[in-house]
């Protein structure tokens, strides 16, 4: 291992090589190494022709992150989950303009393809993301090209043992971008002050089979032996470069937080949310959960169960866990979306998808964009828009219990929410259950075709999918299906009798009785 300049670190990555970059976000961002390529290419055009595979987009704003491979020639080809999000849309719109080929990968899936890669193995069987856009049958992985040109497909389907299967064979990595909080002075890398853990060990060995380098970026370097073995995550015959970023920082907040690593507990005071619809929804939610059960929560909306949860005092009655390997604790906010204060344990990635793929979730909590006659929902794309579904596709797909989060329309929406009713005011503009979504993140016929259940919360009402039919199972306090629901619909859905009222409970100005109740 050497101690070196990024821009030393840079001049090992050679052109026409496959890179995998570690970082969530702010979250283990290897900027420096990154920022030092582009410096590079721009300087003397080398690296070029680089095919880069990045689970989840890295980066703090424009021109930061993945953002450096923008450059025209810099980057052939993209293999992700997620893409214009976190305002790192540079390499984005080389994507969407036909420069660069993109291949849209569910999260789970990716980090088991350089999982597969690192043990030498050709590609994974699964069966998550079947009937989804990924699946050939429906779409294909290829993104950022027009509808109704011809999209080639990184996945195949395959039927083994008479059961339709999709595979994904595995990129051919071999270079790895890392981040990590120190290295030692034989190149152990550790994580013991990161959110989150990630891949890293996966990610240098895919890199070592292939043949090519492990670059590390570090917030310091500390003597021979001071790092305990048992929080090395890589080990120093893997590492070939390491370079020292003394202000690296933690997370997009800046200050280092010891909670957020799991180094030490902070006391947590978390003030009640506002009374707000987006409050009132996931109450009514956590009216549908049961103390010890093993939740996700997606990004969005259900990342506000937690302080719900706190506000009621059972907070520490469920287990929840978040897809970035983080679980219990109070997942952060966007702007360090992933990382959790408190946690009790953290995953590595694979591992955490591991858990949702083999079904051992009692519940998914997921946002929702758009939901069709089918039940099928999206989250991926819309019009020019292109954020991808990260872990999505790897969490709905196996889920045997899925409740799905979103408004019944959005733009311009405005409401009264009293003691024992909501009204809607103002209705939003666009309409979100829609005759059929712009792209299928997650499939209704999949899902009853598997008999999981399917419960979709709005604004004002509760839908199920039933014998593979959206139905309309319960209304707010205060809400008239033919003057507040169906009018705002581009389907009519099943009515299911009787038609159930949600517990005025949630519409509560204190907390709502969910400790007492359970």
């Amino acid at each position: 291992m050497r101690v070196m300049a990024a821009s030393e670190a840079a001049a090992n990555v050679r052109d026409h090589a496959t890179v995998v970059v570690s970082g969530n976000g702010s979250l283990l961002q290897p900027e420096a190494i990154l920022a030092a390529l582009e410096t590079r290419y721009q300087t003397t055009g080398h690296p070029q022709g680089l095919t880069v595979v990045y689970p989840v987009v890295v980066g703090t704003g424009p021109g930061t992150g993945i953002d450096h491979l923008a450059p025209p020639g810099m980057v052939d080809t993209v293999f992700a989950s997620c893409f214009d999000i976190w305002h790192v849309s540079q390499l984005t719109d080389r994507i969407r303009a036909g420069a660069v080929e993109a291949h849209c990968i569910p999260m789970g899936v990716l980090f088991h393809l350089i999982r597969a890669r690192a043990a030498a193995q050709p590609g994974i069987l699964t069966q998550v993301g079947l009937d989804t856009f990924v699946d050939p049958a429906v779409q294909g992985t290829r993104y950022g090209i027009a509808d109704g040109e011809r999209r080639p497909s990184w996945s195949r389907r395959m039927v083994v043992d008479g059961r339709p299967w999709l595979f994904f064979p595995t990129p051919p990595i071999d270079c790895a971008i890392l981040c990590a909080s120190m290295a030692d002075e034989d190149g152990n890398l550790s994580l013991v002050e990161e959110p989150i853990r990630q891949a890293a060990l996966d990610m240098a060995l895919a890199a070592r089979a292939g043949g090519g380098p492990v670059l590390a970026q570090v917030r310091r370097l500390v003597r021979r032996g001071a790092i305990p073995p048992r929080l090395v995550e890589v080990p120093g015959f893997l590492v070939d470069g390491v370079v020292v970023v003394e202000d690296q920082p933690q997370t997009a907040l800046g200050r280092y937080d010891p909670s957020l690593s799991g180094q030490w507990p902070v006391p947590v005071q978390l003030r009640p949310l506002p009374l707000t619809i987006e409050k009132v929804m996931m109450r009514r939610v956590a009216w549908m959960l049961q103390p010890g059960q093993v939740i996700n929560l997606g990004f969005g909306l259900p990342a506000l169960l937690p302080r719900i949860l706190a506000e009621e005092g059972v907070h520490d009655q469920l287990v929840a866990t978040v897809e970035h390997g983080p679980v219990g604790g109070i997942p952060m906010g966007v702007e360090a979306f992933g990382a959790t204060r408190n946690p009790r344990f953290f995953f590595l990635s694979p591992d955490i998808f591991a858990l949702y793929h083999s079904r051992q979730l009692d519940v998914g909590i997921l946002s929702a964009a758009e939901v069709d006659a089918s039940g099928s929902a999206n989250v991926s794309r819309f019009a020019r828009a292109m954020p991808g579904p990260g872990g999505y596709i790897d969490i709905s797909s196996p889920a045997r219990r899925l409740i799905l989060v979103g408004r019944l329309t959005t733009g311009g929406n405005r409401y009264r929410i009293g003691p024992d009713r909501i009204e809607v005011l103002a209705e939003g503009q666009i309409q979100k259950f829609v005759a059929r979504v712009t792209e299928r993140t997650f499939s209704g016929p999949e899902a009853a075709r598997r008999q999981a259940s399917v419960t979709y919360v709005t604004d004002r009402a509760t839908f199920e999918l039933l014998d593979g039919q959206v139905t309309l199972t319960e209304v707010a306090p205060g809400i008239d299906p033919d003057r507040d629901i169906f009018p705002h619909m581009a389907f009519r859905p099943a009515l299911a009798t009787p038609l159930r009222t949600w517990p005025l409970a949630v519409l509560a100005e204190g907390p709502m009785g969910l400790g007492q109740a359970w």
